[in-house]
């Protein structure tokens, strides 16, 4: 007696009925699976953030409590500066070598380099440049003058202990800055000009679905969100952007208020 054959395999029409499944659960999933990954980075980044900020407090408890210092324009001239991070970034030219040397972030250049001893930690993860630095400090710790922010008009603390205004927690001292902004360590926080005459100085980073890490003198860092569209200029691959006149902008106005404050104030 003739056995009944067995089927094997599927008929085209299960195979497309199974590949049709397959590209409605990617479709669900990929949103998620997308969302998730933009959380992951952002947590990464908070705690890039927060040790860096623990470096920098501790290099304060090494040296006396003497804050790190905080150059701006190095370098015009070509010349060598020891710093908290060294060197001159610049997205729009691949061949600047300081696009991509550790040793301006290493001693005995990079000044945070005993206490950190991680390259990871000045980049956030979700910076699309090949830079290894993404994070700049506020230009009125311990940094250098500014025309438009003058130490001989706002607080400049050389010390931790002299940072009262603003106090600690409000304090900013690190901030993701864009890749199409960044060049030295010195994020510029043009202070004179409030109200209708603000102005966009540097370009924080909006890498985390339109926020940006900012870490503070207390030693916390959060995720902040920008909310006006003109403190995130159209992103220009490859191309610097410059300062911008962008009035009564909340987002510089908040900056502005964690950054520094007038000393007679």
């Amino acid at each position: 007696m003739k056995k009944n054959s067995q089927r094997v395999g599927f008929t085209l029409v299960e195979l497309l009925v199974v590949i049709a499944i397959m590209a409605i659960l990617a479709a669900l999933l990929l949103p998620t699976l997308s969302k998730a990954k933009h959380q992951a980075q952002g947590i990464k980044c908070l705690s890039n953030m927060r040790q860096l900020t623990t470096a920098w407090i501790t290099y304060a408890g090494a040296y006396g409590d003497g804050l790190v210092t905080n150059v701006v324009g190095y370098p015009f001239q070509g010349q060598s500066s020891v710093d908290w991070a060294s060197g001159w970034e610049d997205w729009s030219n691949p061949d600047d070598p300081d696009n991509t040397n550790n040793l301006n972030l290493e001693s005995p250049l990079g000044q945070l380099w005993p206490f950190s001893r991680s390259l990871g930690i000045y980049k956030c993860p979700s910076d699309p440049s090949p830079l290894i630095r993404s994070v700049s400090m506020n230009p009125r710790m311990n940094g250098g003058d500014w025309p438009n922010a003058p130490i001989a008009e706002f607080t400049n603390p050389n010390k931790l202990s002299a940072i009262v205004n603003p106090a600690p927690v409000n304090a900013f001292v690190f901030i993701d800055e864009r890749c199409d902004s960044i060049n030295d360590g010195f994020f510029v926080v043009e202070m004179d000009f409030t109200n209708d005459m603000a102005s966009l100085g540097n370009i924080p980073a909006n890498y985390h679905n339109g926020c940006g890490a900012i870490s503070f003198a207390d030693g916390h860092a959060e995720i902040h969100r920008w909310r006006d569209p003109r403190t995130e200029p159209p992103f220009d691959s490859h191309k610097m952007q410059g300062g911008a006149l962008t009035p009564n902008d909340q987002d510089v106005a908040w900056i502005q208020q964690h950054c520094s404050a007038l000393i007679n104030q």
